[in-house]
């Protein structure tokens, strides 16, 4: 009980220190909107194509049965209608002539006996080739390819189980392959003629099918990032040792101090974010309910958590504050590159990209994407309860293990 009148006594002290600094209060609050708003816009020119510029891709058909031409058909004439992806259909030496010359990003084939593997049940392969200049055009492509795929796998062993029962029957061997012929037909006019191939692999990607609001939402995310490290910076000064060896005298320990400082700093950060996030709302136009801005606001605290206890624990280990301050910089730094805020996660090398589902940043601005511009009526807190958890372990252990070293 004594420790948590300590805290709090700190944190009523620093808060009045926050008031006593209005004008550097401001400049945090207006330098990190301007210069995070350039960066922003900036990544947001440089990484997003332009709508009239389409991803374009080759298709090739080296089968040449009535199916592979129908899948062709089919997918040429699905992508005609959409000005984000454009599929055309070409020889493989084409092909090939249209990478060098940059005019395409990427080039798939159904391959010879595509038809006969897909009645036979052997397994299908569909080459790619990318265009090494275009690697994130390729690697969107690779999504629709790899989705082609699926459907295929899927349309096979539907294909597979009724020709196996009709072997069983005296059907002719030609009448059976019409029959597997209009099966094929039937299924892929199901999957490929209502464009639920190409909307679900490439439009489910926030970053280009709405880069306005991914960006604005992303800008917002850093914001609040820097606005949680600026206050606590704010509030870190600088004790003599006089100064250390009162505090000492007095019962009042390392971790009470840094306690007030975080907790100050997440009060006042999450204050000035729900403004701008309200702001936000507003100008984008988002239908945002009660109970979806108290998911949301969960996310937001919990992230907010982790964050500063990073940021705490740097601060209780490292006696230098010029050398304490700096690894806080790249710590936020970091943690705002990774979380995909800055450039969108689908950039990153795809050895990167399946550790990212293990950090709480792009776990906390994933879920945040997917309630503001997905319009998601569900959250799993699991894994930013977890560490959160560990976050607060750890620092508990650092104030403890800090004031044992400092006796």
């Amino acid at each position: 009980m004594q420790s948590v009148r300590k805290v709090l006594f700190f944190t009523n002290e620093y808060l009045k220190q926050l008031k006593k600094k209005r004008a550097t209060l401001l400049l945090f609050f207006l330098f990190p909107v301007i210069l995070i708003g350039l960066l922003v816009g900036l990544a947001a020119g440089l990484l997003i194509p332009a709508e009239n510029s389409p991803i374009r891709v080759a298709l090739i058909d080296e089968d040449q049965t009535k199916e592979s031409k129908l899948i062709s058909t089919l997918l040429t004439d699905t992508a005609s209608g959409q000005n984000y992806i454009e599929i055309i259909t070409a020889s493989s030496e084409e092909a090939g002539r249209l990478i060098e010359r940059d005019e395409i990003s990427t080039s798939f084939a159904l391959p010879k006996n595509f038809t006969e593997d897909l009645y036979e049940g052997e397994s299908v392969t569909i080459p790619m080739v990318g265009n090494p200049s275009r690697p994130i055009d390729s690697f969107i492509a690779k999504q629709l390819v790899d989705s082609l795929a699926r459907y295929i796998a899927a349309a096979q062993a539907n294909i597979l189980v009724i020709n196996d029962y009709a072997k069983e029957t005296p059907m002719p061997r030609e009448e059976r392959m019409d029959m597997m012929f209009e099966q094929f037909v039937d299924f892929t006019l199901f999957t490929l003629g209502k464009d639920k191939l190409l909307d679900e692999e490439v439009l489910k990607n926030s970053a280009t099918s709405s880069p306005i609001n991914y960006f604005m939402l992303s800008g917002w995310f850093i914001i609040y990032s820097v606005w949680l490290l600026s206050f606590y910076i704010v509030l870190v000064d600088v004790e003599s040792k006089s100064m250390a060896v009162r505090m000492k005298l007095l019962g009042v320990s390392v971790g009470q101090r840094v306690a007030g400082r975080l907790l100050v700093s997440f009060l006042v950060s999450t204050l000035l974010a729900g403004v701008a996030f309200f702001i936000l709302i507003q100008l984008l136009k988002f239908e945002f309910y009660a109970v979806d801005m108290m998911r949301f606001g969960l996310f937001t605290l919990l992230y907010a958590f982790i964050l500063l206890c990073g940021i705490a624990v740097i601060d209780t280990w490292l006696p230098s504050k010029k050398i304490g301050l700096f690894l806080q910089c790249i710590f936020v730094f970091s943690i705002v590159l990774i979380s995909g805020a800055l450039i969108p996660t689908l950039y990153f090398p795809q050895s990167i990209q399946g550790l990212l589902s293990y950090l709480f940043s792009p776990i906390a601005l994933g879920w945040m994407m997917d309630l503001v511009l997905e319009g998601r009526n569900y959250a799993d807190y699991t894994s930013m309860a977890i560490y959160s958890f560990i976050a607060f372990l750890v620092l508990w252990m650092s104030f403890s293990w800090k004031e044992r070293w400092s006796r």
